[in-house]
């Protein structure tokens, strides 16, 4: 017989292997937030199954510090699981019934895979002790990642106050009449506990923790309305844990409701934009927009400015089926959209058939359905966000009018003129990759002692038009020259000028090569003041010299062109949006004093406020010209200056990005270079009472 239409196949179970569980598990992404409330959201969906009243539903978050890389997490309900519902419904993997476990209803748990895969992905081992109508079973993961029963403890028979010995549940921990129900056998418990959680193997980070679930968009609606109880070490830390109350903006009090189009949801023939439905009704939906009274984006609710997108459980319950921060809608109209969060209902997304809810509920499946709804979304998030926006230029008329970008566009030059040269001091450290211009001959890699004892890197380079730039020199210590000697550099053109015209050679910029040599590596800083200017650059110590040929530019290139390493600073309200995404930026009092759009971050662009509390009050007290704004403008570039090193320090050297190095490092020498730097400079800009700003014309401004 050769033809397999012949055979019978008997059908059997599915065999999940490991491997696959490994794939899928880390695609979950979990961190101990999510994890915890998929945890909770099973509890919930517990007390669903039994019908309890949301008065009687007890949640219990109980975490333990180790010692021995044994420190606990715990997830507490009283309901208790019984053997059936075990081999019925939490062993099987990517079940969307099995969450339900026969309720005519809609539940939280999805298809029952987050809670299991928290488990088995985040500790080095995971069970849960459950007991119902007199029976205790204790199942979970092994360090090998496997599941099963614990020897002796599949569903046995236990008196109430021996499981409840054994699960530890003390009598603090038994609100209301549940000890006497648990001992009269009408309800039953679960403890979920995690042993030694992934990142925090004995101190719990309890605060944190809470802190974060607070806003997740998968516990967040759960705990505005569930008696949830956080221990640490035996001790609540809350007896009932909220989300904090969200103050709204003064002008926006009232959420907006936007009802969804019956053209987004209805088959119209194939019409573009539309969604297709087979057959079935569906109501609209929804979507409702709330204002924050502080900026989200970037502050302690951070989290918050997104829009969940919400599916049926019950009247007063919703579950979060995806979640998107506004950033990744496309939404365009930051600032304002910083200070916006929101929810949306569309029944039509949890159709079966419509297959747009992902197995972890992070992101809607990406079809025709949901790019339609989302583009909506972000549309009704823009609107909302530019009519805050034209009250917002309404009432800055007047302030907006004094203002002149004079002072800061000077300031800006001073800032490139000492950004790099301070930068590179502070973090190079004379290293063979801090600099030397854009050489126009091979770049080099490993550091190697100079030909010649004594050289520039480069022999010719590119230097940026009114930036410090250092051209790397390279000597041979102590045989060219010895520590503590003197390099003298002079430039042949007065517009290119040499700012380290007398170097000291210090211990600190020696480095090994690796063949054994002691060379000195030095930064000679530079400043060309105008463009196509060519210099010869020629350095001397005792007998030996070097040279290196230069030549101003407007913006280094090498194989294609790139941005200025320099932040460009603005004044919001007043400068015109160099990205082209409004006519201007337009900051409120609630805005951070120096303010960056996810646009501007890659752009490196910052904006003043204009509007801060600080600025208004100096704009209306003083004019524009005064002392006291030109030192407001030079305090906000202090402040950059701090940004930029932060996040330099940050990325070079991750490791030892601590609050003592942070305050040495930036609060103190950046800060007193930044400061000894415009003491040299900027003594008239500051402190005489007139100072004419000259090479800018307020008639030619931009006044928006």
């Amino acid at each position: 017989m050769n033809k397999t239409s012949s055979f019978k196949i008997i059908e059997r179970p599915n065999v999940i292997d490991d491997h696959l569980l490994d794939i899928i598990g880390r695609e979950f992404k979990f961190d101990h937030e999510k994890g915890l409330a998929e945890l909770m959201k099973n509890s919930v969906d517990a007390y669903l199954r039994v019908d309890m009243p949301d008065s009687e539903q007890y949640i219990i978050f109980r975490f333990t510090d180790g010692s021995k890389d044994d420190g606990t997490l715990e997830c507490i309900d009283f309901v208790g699981m019984s053997e059936a519902d075990i081999e019925k419904a939490f062993i099987r993997w990517g079940d969307p019934e099995a969450a339900r476990r026969g309720l005519g209803r809609r539940v939280y748990g999805g298809h029952g895979n987050g809670g299991k895969f928290y488990m088995r992905q985040m500790f080095d081992s995971s069970y849960f002790i459950t007991y119902r109508d007199g029976r205790l079973s204790v199942f979970g993961f092994n360090t090998n990642k496997k599941y099963g029963f614990a020897d002796g403890y599949q569903n046995e028979k236990v008196k109430p106050e021996e499981a409840l010995k054994f699960a530890d549940l003390k009598e603090a921990l038994l609100f209301g009449d549940l000890k006497n129900k648990i001992l009269n056998g009408k309800t039953g418990f679960t403890v979920v506990r995690g042993i030694g959680p992934v990142g925090m193997k004995n101190r719990i980070k309890t605060e944190r923790i809470a802190e974060r679930m607070k806003n997740h968009p998968q516990a967040r609606r759960l705990l505005l309305h569930k008696h949830v109880s956080v221990i640490h070490n035996g001790e609540f830390l809350y007896d009932i844990l909220r989300p904090d109350e969200i103050k709204t903006l003064p002008d926006f009090k009232e959420p907006i409701i936007a009802e969804i189009p019956e053209s987004l949801i209805m088959e119209r023939d194939g019409e573009k934009g539309v969604i297709e439905l087979a057959n079935k009704k569906y109501s609209p939906g929804r979507l409702i927009l709330k204002t924050s009274e502080e900026a989200l984006q970037g502050g302690r609710y951070g989290d918050l400015n997104r829009i969940d997108i919400i599916g049926e459980v019950g009247e007063s319950d919703k579950t979060v089926i995806a979640s998107y921060e506004l950033y990744e809608l496309g939404v365009r109209t930051f600032p304002q959209a910083a200070f916006i969060y929101g929810e949306c209902a569309c029944p039509i997304l949890e159709d079966p058939d419509n297959d747009c809810v992902k197995n972890d509920r992070t992101k809607l499946v990406s079809n025709d359905t949901t790019k339609t709804l989302l583009e909506w979304i972000r549309g009704q998030v823009d609107g909302l966000a530019t009519l805050m926006a034209s009250k917002e230029a309404e009432s800055q008329k007047e302030t907006t009018r004094k203002i002149s970008s004079a002072y800061n566009e000077f300031l800006n030059q001073w800032k490139n003129r000492w950004m790099r040269k301070i930068l590179s001091e502070m973090f190079l450290k004379g290293s063979e990759e801090s600099g030397g211009g854009f050489g126009k001959g091979k770049m080099g890699g490993k550091l190697e002692a100079p030909v010649s004892g004594f050289e520039f890197r480069f022999a010719e380079a590119d230097i940026p038009l009114s930036e410090s730039y250092p051209l790397t020199l390279k000597a041979s210590v102590p045989k060219t020259i010895p520590i503590g000697g003197i390099i003298t550099t002079t430039s042949d053109n007065a517009l290119i000028e040499v700012e380290d015209a007398r170097t000291v050679i210090k211990s600190d910029s020696v480095k090994l090569t690796e063949d054994g040599d002691e060379v000195a590596v030095i930064n000679i800083h530079v400043l060309g003041k105008k463009l196509e200017e060519e210099a010869l650059i020629v350095a001397k110590t005792g007998k030996y010299t070097t040279q290196i040929k230069i030549k101003v530019v407007e913006a280094l290139t090498g194989g294609g062109s790139r941005k200025s390493r320099y932040p460009k600073v603005l004044l919001s309200g007043h400068d015109s949006d160099p990205l082209g995404l409004s006519k201007t930026v337009i900051l409120s009092p609630r805005h951070s004093v120096v303010h960056q759009r996810f646009e501007d971050v890659k752009e490196g662009i910052y904006w003043i406020n204009t509007q801060s509390p600080l600025a208004v009050a100096i704009l209306n007290k003083h004019d524009v010209h005064s002392p006291r704004w030109r030192d407001y403008l030079f305090q906000r570039y202090v402040e950059i200056f701090m940004k930029e090193a932060l996040y330099e320090l940050q990325k070079r050297d991750p490791e030892t990005f601590r609050a003592d190095r942070i305050d040495n490092d930036i609060f103190g020498e950046l800060v007193r270079k930044v400061h000894t730097a415009a003491a040299e400079d900027l003594e008239q800009f500051l402190f005489n009472e007139e100072y004419p700003v000259t090479g800018y014309s307020e008639e030619n401004e931009n006044n928006t």
